[in-house]
């Protein structure tokens, strides 16, 4: 029997990637895994763990020069300025580029554990994170910068322009018009860019999130369910099945990057994503994955299967949730058949993560075995269909 109890207090502590917390998670979860005979694999990627601390400064640094550039009259020089500052964090995030996200790399590790049966035909992939992470604002509040993301690179863009108007205004009348209109039109920018640099900048610096539900609970579940398939407790028939312990979730989704990137999938293979898990709410599938850029929505099929074996546990109806930015869109971007369920709290519904009111005490014990029958019947009800990812 798997001790649920003590497995999440190993993943009940702070650990945000960099961390040496992250890094004797990790060994915490390969040691348990080791002394229950359950052969894994490490895959070892390059990991910027600092990523959003370096978006949040280049965000205020590149504005605020900017700014400066437009009170200054600095003329044309105005748009390189914004363009840079776009580049910047855009390549980052979009493209897995680390124009400013660089500093602090170092090689990180995912967990794998994979069971295959003698003549696969499809592979499905169970994964969840064991990063961590604390942010300074919560979720209401940071949604509003969020909300703005469009509008302020729109007003970027125009702020980069406006120093030809003013270099064109110079010897004018509307000398003065143009001027003002600009430095009016740096305090929204400076608003935004400080509010959100600020957010992403300082996480570290208070008090931390535990990460128990975000996302310690979702690790123990495929812990217990890695523990019943070794012990052949599910039978696999044509399924290879593969648990993926992902790190650098938190920043980009960096470890479920690295892994589709760096693997073939000769099988056809379809990816389920934990997250939020054992909370005393209702379970959840998140209907579009994906972040400020790109949103995809997950697949109906899977959707309704795993909405299915829900219902067939617990004899209740899984819920549909607004979009999640996790590791589902990872396999979602590389056109892998998706989705991400999670649990709901009564209360916070699915905020208050990332901050200190995600601890131990928002767990509930009961949720982590009663997950794993979920999967497990998951795993028996999938059958691929029409149209899925073959390698």
């Amino acid at each position: 029997m798997v001790d649920y109890h003590e497995l999440m207090r190993s993943l009940s502590v702070p650990r945000p990637n960099g961390s040496a917390a992250e890094r004797e998670t990790e060994r915490a979860l390969r040691d348990w895994l080791t002394g229950h005979g359950i052969r894994h694999t490490a895959q070892s990627f390059l990991l910027f763990p600092y990523f959003f601390e370096c978006i949040g400064l280049w965000l205020i640094l590149s504005r605020t020069l900017l700014a400066v550039a437009i009170w200054d009259r600095w003329g044309w020089v105005t748009l390189p300025i914004a363009v840079i500052g776009l580049l910047g964090g855009t390549l980052d995030v979009a493209f897995n580029l680390p124009l400013v996200t660089w500093p602090g790399a170092r090689r990180r590790q995912n967990i794998l554990i994979e069971f295959e049966p003698a003549h696969p035909q499809q592979e499905i992939i169970l994964c969840a994170h064991y990063d961590s992470k604390t942010e300074l604002l919560d979720h209401r509040q940071r949604t509003f910068f969020f909300k703005q993301f469009h509008f302020g690179i729109g007003l970027t863009v125009l702020l980069g322009l406006w120093g030809w108007f003013q270099q064109w205004s110079a010897t004018s009348a509307w000398d003065a018009v143009v001027f003002w209109i600009g430095a009016a039109l740096t305090l929204p920018m400076l608003f935004l860019a400080w509010g959100l640099g600020l957010h992403l900048s300082l996480g570290r610096l208070v008090e931390p999130s535990q990460g128990a539900v975000d996302n310690g609970a979702a690790c123990a579940v495929l812990l217990g369910l890695a523990e019943r398939l070794s012990a052949g407790q599910i039978p696999l028939t044509d399924k290879k099945v593969t648990l993926a312990l992902f790190t650098g979730e938190e920043v980009n989704m960096q470890g479920s990057r690295a892994y589709v990137r760096n693997r073939d999938f000769p099988l056809p293979t379809a990816a389920l994503n934990l997250e939020v898990m054992a909370q005393d709410g209702d379970f959840i599938y998140w209907g579009q994955d994906g972040n400020a850029f790109r949103l995809m929505p997950t697949v109906a099929w899977l959707n309704q299967t795993i909405a299915a074996a829900i219902e067939q546990v617990t004899g209740c109806a899984a819920q549909p949730g607004g979009p999640v930015n996790s590791d589902g869109f990872s396999f979602l971007r590389a056109g892998i058949p998706a989705t991400t369920i999670g649990t709901r709290n009564t209360r916070l519904g699915v905020t208050g993560l990332h901050r200190p009111s995600d601890n131990l005490d928002r767990v509930v014990f009961e949720r982590l075995p009663q997950t794993v029958q979920v999967l497990e019947a998951f795993l028996m009800q999938i059958h691929f269909r029409g149209g899925q990812h073959a390698g």
